[in-house]
């Protein structure tokens, strides 16, 4: 019975834990890990687009490159950072 009791124990804790922690930080980010996360979707997507130049001959350029991953994201870039529009700032 006691062994029975402290399983449950454990198994509660464990869920406790993991709602507290992980969930919820995968649920509700940070403004900081949702800015770390704009800019690597922008960096990934800047790569893509001069790959795309350099194999084909044909893409955007720098600029253009930016113009279209900041508009497929929806983002704009202020204080280094890649922000989201439809995310207030804290």
């Amino acid at each position: 019975m006691l062994q029975r009791i402290i399983i449950i124990a454990i198994l509660a804790g464990s869920a406790w834990w993991y709602w507290q922690g992980p969930y919820q930080d995968r649920t509700n980010p940070s403004y900081e890990q949702v800015l770390q996360d704009n800019d690597r979707k922008m960096a990934e997507c800047l790569r893509g687009e001069a790959y795309r130049l350099g194999v084909t001959g044909k893409g955007a350029s720098q600029e253009q490159a930016e113009e279209l991953c900041a508009e497929k994201f929806n983002l704009y870039f202020e204080d280094g950072h890649w922000h989201s529009y439809k995310r207030t700032r804290p």
